[in-house]
């Protein structure tokens, strides 16, 4: 679960996946764990949201308010990344911090198409998460020219691969984009200098005998291949191709950056759509990156602090009042009491076997009854 030692291995999407929460129960849940498990007077709590910043998550602020009966503080930037800036003000407002972080995606409940959401001021489908697709939008359509465009056939025998010559490296195949494919030795029998015959057809590819360990892999899988070329297709994995970054210009935000090295994983992800699997790992990385910014801060070690880092999932759903709503997959949690400067990290089984300890507490005051107090006290200020 450590990305700092772990950087090449994502999380399963099973394993993160296993249990999903409505919000009204995983808020209850979590003000009963803020109480109980963590010793936080709530009087004297603040609540801290690590978010993307699109309407579809407005109803965790309202949750919030209603049942830790405070509007949270901003701790988070477009993409869900944790602005490392903001723990210290968040800090500096109250005793206790709890904090509610993760990614989202889109689910289409009519047609269960996960990784996009009706934007209903825009009247039709986008994808959601914005910021992901937009970060992951040149990864993936690299991936899907190349098991494509990579053909499989057998000749005098022999399984061969075709490959166009773009994704090895030769000259006048560059593209106007900031990553490109890199096939690894893996894929092929031999080497790429000696072992490849350059078909005559424009644009160029070059053939070679397949690996032995793969073709093993596919007949293991029951792959047909004839003499008539078909396309690699999902058999393209993550273990036969990196991306390297092309552009000579800097990776435009930290996301981008710290995505890339597991780009070739995200996008060949077969259980979920790979919009699903980049919001998984994006919440893995910034939760890491929350812990290791609350052992660091010396603002913070006299405060307690309790984090969850989950995936949200956004729907829009036309029948009910207000349309969109969400459900919750915790993921990771930390707790650091006040006044030490190491806290526990949970995983996903811990983290949810925490929640079943506590059932919400059914007396939280409406929404309709927070405004109508503020309005009984709504007067002119003089300055």
């Amino acid at each position: 679960m450590d990305y700092l030692r772990s950087p090449s291995i994502i999380p399963d999407n099973g394993s993160v996946m296993f249990r999903q929460y409505p919000l009204a129960s995983f808020f209850g849940k979590l003000r009963e764990v803020a109480i109980h498990h963590c010793n936080f007077d709530l009087a004297r709590t603040l609540p801290v949201m690590v978010e993307c910043a699109d309407e579809s998550q407005s109803l965790k602020a309202l949750y919030f308010l209603a049942t830790f009966g405070a509007s949270p503080f901003v701790g988070g930037r477009v993409g869900a990344e944790l602005d490392v800036e903001a723990v210290v003000p968040a800090a500096h407002h109250a005793e206790n911090l709890v904090y509610v972080m993760g990614s989202h995606t889109g689910c289409d409940h009519r047609t269960k198409t996960m990784g996009r959401i009706y934007r209903e001021k825009e009247g039709g489908f986008s994808p959601c998460c914005g910021k992901l697709a937009g970060v992951m939008g040149p990864y993936l359509k690299e991936y899907e020219y190349a098991r494509n465009s990579i053909r499989l056939f057998i000749e005098d025998g022999r399984v061969l691969l075709e490959i166009p010559s773009r994704f090895l490296g030769m000259s006048g195949s560059a593209l106007p984009t900031p990553v490109r494919l890199c096939l690894e030795p893996s894929l092929i029998k031999g080497d790429w200098e000696s072992k490849g015959v350059m078909t005559a057809e424009s644009p160029y590819s070059v053939i070679f005998e397949i690996h032995p360990d793969l073709q093993r892999a596919l007949e293991a899988k029951n792959r047909t291949i004839t003499h008539n070329p078909a396309s690699i297709g999902d058999d393209l994995t993550g273990d036969y191709f990196k991306f390297l970054w092309t552009s000579s210009d800097p990776f435009p935000d930290g996301i981008t950056r710290r995505l890339h090295t597991l780009m070739h994983q995200i996008v060949c992800s077969l259980d979920y759509v790979p919009m699903v699997t980049i919001a998984n790992v994006n919440t893995w990385i910034e939760f890491n990156r929350f812990v290791d910014a609350v052992h660091a801060i010396p603002d913070v070690f006299s405060k307690g602090v309790f984090g969850v880092s989950g995936l949200t999932v956004d729907l829009y759903i036309g029948a009910r009042s207000y349309h969109y709503s969400n459900v919750y997959y915790p993921q990771y949690a930390f707790f650091k009491p006040a006044g030490q400067t190491e806290g526990t990290i949970m995983g996903p089984s811990e983290i949810n076997r925490l929640l079943d300890c506590y059932t919400p507490t059914k007396e939280r005051p409406s929404l309709d009854r927070i405004l109508e107090c503020n309005d009984q006290y709504d007067e002119e200020i003089a300055f």
